[in-house]
């Protein structure tokens, strides 16, 4: 089934990792993680992993999974040196795949099958990837990122007469520094972002499906007789731009086109680009600070705008999907974009750098924050054509009677607060995944908002992975009622903890104040949680008339880490003028407080 060359590999004398703390590689963002498995690798050669399989420390190692044969590995593979690990058969991992040095991994005419949570494939240094004679690359997951496909260095990936299948989630592959990318007559079943950096390259030939083409810096792009591609236009800093992007008169017909810096009416662009008979071009442009652009008479497909800097910006509509502009001059102090004739199918509003949002009334297909960036969004829609609602870094996104289309998901330390939305990936016409979930050291919030679902509750309800913690609270009462009411609040309030996360739910308390007051008065605490039933009864008699908030507060015992209780729910309601025959008397107020 399985055969050694070489050398005879004893697979449980392996790898270093466990030097490092299995926490902190968890909690670590991807390019971490694979930089921290790379160092353990160089400073830890004598310690052993038993659970790794390492190909190559001896030259000229070669492990293969025979046609026919299935190889089942748990935990992670190293190809090193100039070590190959060749699969005809069947190799499922669930963990992750290093291959480094001069190291190759091919899949000649069998099926390699990447499982597990956050796991991912990483090729490096002078390393080879590929896939070739009807080989399978399977990524079996069910939430975007599930599984990445890195690759920098000199590394090169090379596929085939081979299919690329992810399980109806969309795949990310990212390039960077010398990385190439070549697929040759090669089938993907689901869509797929690519992430280019530096001197890459990346080229399509009879491909079927393209996808997403997310690019900076100086990279060379190519693409022939391929269907479907979505090229993100970047202008950087310093790019000068008056173009009408073109298009066939009938949809259907390929297009062919060169874009670098000398086309007229671009310049000062340092990558290039080459499109030969392609069909289904969808053109998107990504304006930098500093660049002057303007489109002219284009049907854009989408329109990535990154908010960045340190400024304190405000943008309020304009930015909706499905609009054409007559004559439109997007109004920020860091860059020029004028839309001339021009329509968006999609805005792509993200926030990067420290810079602060407040928007209100847009309507986008996905916004993700990055770095230290700061959201307000208030009464938006995320559609979710080009993916979700995300927040990564150490980010914080407060997301206001709005709705998401698709999904949520928090990374790294992000913080995200849903107030009073709605998510529902029912509503998306494009299908990535159902799952909510707060990844990494993130945390998510969930006051007052809703998940839609087709059978079952759990296809959306928000998890939590690693370290990270989910809350839910959810309050519901009359909008009115007359002093000497008991009245009764219904709702939730309980947490989700990743399986690294040791804080527990403590408390939780129903308060009180006349609008506008902010002198607090418990209605009832309690120490069990609570899903879907009664939170509290809170008795009006004797209380004045008038507008009453009513707010729901969570404690969990680590509040240094977990500050659930700054980010209460909370619902307004009236007491109507007392009636002059009703009776007076002491309400229920036990205590006050200023928290």
């Amino acid at each position: 089934m399985f055969s050694v060359s070489s050398s005879a590999q004893d697979i449980s004398n392996v790898h270093p990792k466990s030097q490092s703390s299995p926490m902190s590689f968890m909690r670590a963002p991807l390019l971490q993680k694979f930089i921290l498995a790379f160092i353990c690798w160089n400073l830890f050669p004598a310690s052993a992993y038993p659970a790794d399989l390492v190909i190559g420390d001896t030259p000229g190692e070669i492990f293969t999974v025979n046609a026919g044969a299935t190889y089942n590995h748990v935990d992670d593979i190293y190809v090193i040196g100039n070590g190959t690990l060749q699969t005809n058969g069947v190799l499922n991992l669930t963990g992750f795949l290093y291959v480094l040095d001069n190291g190759r991994f091919v899949v000649d005419g069998g099926e390699f099958h990447i499982k597990g949570n956050d796991t991912h494939i990483y090729v490096g240094n002078d390393a080879t990837l590929i896939f070739r004679n009807n080989a399978l690359f399977h990524y079996v997951q069910n939430y975007y990122s599930q599984h990445v496909l890195y690759c920098t260095d000199n590394a090169r990936v090379e596929l085939q007469y081979s299919s690329v299948n992810c399980d109806g989630c969309a795949e990310a592959i990212h390039l960077h520094k010398n990385a190439s990318y070549k697929a040759i007559n090669t089938t993907y079943a689901d869509w797929k972002t690519w992430y280019l950096h530096d001197q890459t390259s990346l080229t399509l030939e009879n491909v079927d499906y393209g996808g997403d083409i997310v690019f900076y810096d100086n990279p060379t792009m190519r693409f022939v007789n391929t269907h479907i591609i979505m090229p993100w236009i970047y202008f950087g800093d310093g790019t000068v731009v008056n173009y009408e992007f073109p298009a066939p008169a009938n949809p259907l017909s390929p297009i062919t086109v060169k874009l670098d810096n000398s086309t007229l009416g671009i310049s000062g662009i340092p990558w290039s680009m080459e499109i030969v008979n392609c069909t289904g071009v969808l053109w998107g442009i990504n304006p930098y600070p500093g660049s002057d652009v303007t489109i002219r008479d284009t049907e854009l497909k989408m329109l990535l705008f990154r908010f960045a800097g340190e400024e304190k910006l405000t943008m309020n509509g304009i930015m909706r999907n499905r609009s054409h502009y007559d004559d439109l001059t997007v109004p920020v102090p860091d860059r020029k974009l004028r839309l001339v004739n021009t329509s968006v199918e999609w805005w792509k509003a993200d926030i990067i750098d420290s810079c602060e949002l407040q928007a209100d009334s847009l309507v986008f297909s996905e916004m993700v924050l990055k770095e230290s960036a700061v959201g307000y969004i208030t009464n938006s829609i995320c559609e979710g054509q080009t993916i979700h609602l995300g927040a990564k870094d150490d980010t914080f996104l407060d997301f206001t009677d709005g709705e998401v289309w698709s999904y949520v998901s928090v990374w790294d330390n992000a913080t995200v607060i849903l107030r009073d939305s709605i998510v529902d990936y029912r509503k998306c016409a494009y299908l990535y995944q159902t799952r909510n979930i707060a990844h990494d050291n993130s945390r998510l919030y969930c006051l007052n908002t809703t998940f839609g679902y087709k059978d079952d509750p759990a296809e959306s309800e928000p998890e939590a992975f690693d370290t990270a913690l989910v809350m839910f609270l959810n309050l519901d009462g009359p909008v009115e009622a007359r002093p000497g009411d008991s009245i009764d609040f219904t709702g939730s309030a309980w947490i989700k903890t990743g399986s690294l996360n040791s804080a527990n739910f403590e408390c939780y308390r129903l308060l009180v104040a006349l609008e506008g007051d902010s002198d607090w008065t418990e209605i009832v605490e309690s120490k069990d949680t609570v899903r879907e039933d009664l939170l509290g009864t809170w008795d009006t008699t004797g209380l004045p008339g008038g507008s009453y908030q009513i707010r729901l507060v969570l404690w969990v015992n680590e509040e240094t880490d977990h500050p659930t209780h700054q980010y209460p729910a909370e619902i307004t309601m009236e007491l109507l003028p007392e009636d002059e025959d009703s009776s007076s008397g002491g309400g229920c107020f036990i205590a006050t407080f200023d928290k």
